[in-house]
């Protein structure tokens, strides 16, 4: 699959909500424990499945959050990620960023690598989101 990021900077292609990415039951009993564990998030597996934030909701899913504030931002302002903007980051991407940050750092020494790629990395935003303005030719900064 190729990349594919949302408005925030979380990577779809990597995360096992996507509807590309979560095939079996088993993988959606995984990720929905994963994101208990790490995030605190209580979400029946059957319930996992979502578009990205560029498609549309899944019927019988929360999945994009419809009230997302990042997401509605960047498309008030026409633009494709928070990468694309001169205000980045703001206080709602870092609340975000700092968010997933403060899980790595509480979780770090307590989990494997394939743990981290699995279930934290996709969500890591600002790597995502400075690799994206790292790699524009007109850049923003």
């Amino acid at each position: 699959m190729s990349e594919i990021v949302a408005r925030c900077g979380f990577r779809c292609d990597e995360c096992g909500a996507y509807t590309g990415n979560n095939h079996s039951t088993d993988d959606k009993i995984k990720v929905a424990a994963a994101w208990n564990k790490y995030f605190g998030l209580n979400m029946s597996p059957d319930k996992l499945r979502c578009n990205g934030c560029w498609g549309d909701a899944c019927a019988g899913s929360s999945l994009p959050d419809p009230s997302c504030p990042i997401r509605a931002c960047v498309m008030e302002r026409g633009m494709n990620t928070c990468a694309d903007c001169f205000d980045y980051p703001c206080e709602k991407m870092e609340t975000r960023m700092n968010g997933i940050e403060e899980v790595i750092a509480r979780f770090k020494d307590k989990i494997t690598h394939a743990e981290y790629d699995a279930y934290l990395a996709p969500y890591d935003a600002r790597i995502t989101l400075n690799e994206i303005r790292d790699r524009r030719v007109d850049r923003i900064d």
